[in-house]
């Protein structure tokens, strides 16, 4: 199976880096994908929905992978999910998207899915690797926007439209969109380097290490048992 792994920045692929030897195969923008092996590919796309839809495009068109794992840090929309934590979603949809006035549901581009959602199949997949609890896994929906989620006003916006809401970021939905054009697969399984709020800045750079370093745990593990 060839699995590619995407992050945003530098720092959420750094415990990636400093555990694989890595070759780099590709650079264009922001975009940087790194060869592992035959099987395994490291991504770094740059921040935001435009450089994930970029970076998901060369990826699909050049490496070609099996499935995609889309990883790094999210804000937490749930107080009792512990900084450090991990949350792995169960679709991908956009919460700044509004296209409502035309009858569309509220995150759904025009002509496009409502949202993506991930495969029954890969979900039981990641529950079954996590299983033995050595890392704090949550199940939950996770978000994109282009904005950092620190405004309490756009919060409570998003919470309102997503009650379940688990957690936000600014690429994985953009990833999900272009993959769908591929018919590949893509998880997100991230590490919660914040809660949302006023404070969220401050708590993500405090955090930011920590949480990488708890999603790539947990996705070396899927490594392990999809590789």
């Amino acid at each position: 199976m060839k699995i590619a792994v995407v992050a945003a920045m530098e720092e959420e692929l750094a415990p990636f880096r400093a555990n694989f030897a890595t070759t780099v195969v590709w650079r264009k923008g922001k975009t940087v994908i790194e060869q592992v092996n035959e099987s395994l590919y490291l991504v770094e796309s740059g921040i935001g929905k435009t450089n994930a839809a970029a970076t998901a495009a060369w990826l699909c068109e050049k490496i070609q992978p099996d499935v995609i794992i889309n990883t790094g840090t999210t804000g937490s929309f749930r107080s009792d999910f512990a900084l450090g934590d991990v949350v792995y979603t169960d679709k991908f949809v956009y919460s700044d998207v509004d296209a409502t006035g035309f009858n569309y549901a509220f995150g759904q581009v025009p002509q496009m899915p409502a949202d993506y959602p991930v495969a029954e199949e890969w979900l039981a997949k990641i529950e079954e690797a996590l299983k033995d609890g050595a890392i704090t896994a949550h199940l939950g929906t996770i978000v994109t926007s282009d904005s950092f989620m620190s405004d309490t006003q756009s919060i409570a916006a998003i919470r309102q439209v997503f009650p379940t809401i688990a957690a936000s970021d600014m690429e994985s939905c953009s990833l999900a969109q272009v993959a769908s054009f591929y018919e590949i697969p893509i998880v997100n399984v991230r590490g919660i380097s914040d809660h949302v709020g006023d404070a969220a800045p401050d708590t993500f750079d405090d955090t930011l290490d920590h949480a990488a370093e708890q999603a790539f745990q947990a996705v070396k593990i899927l490594l392990e048992q999809w590789g």
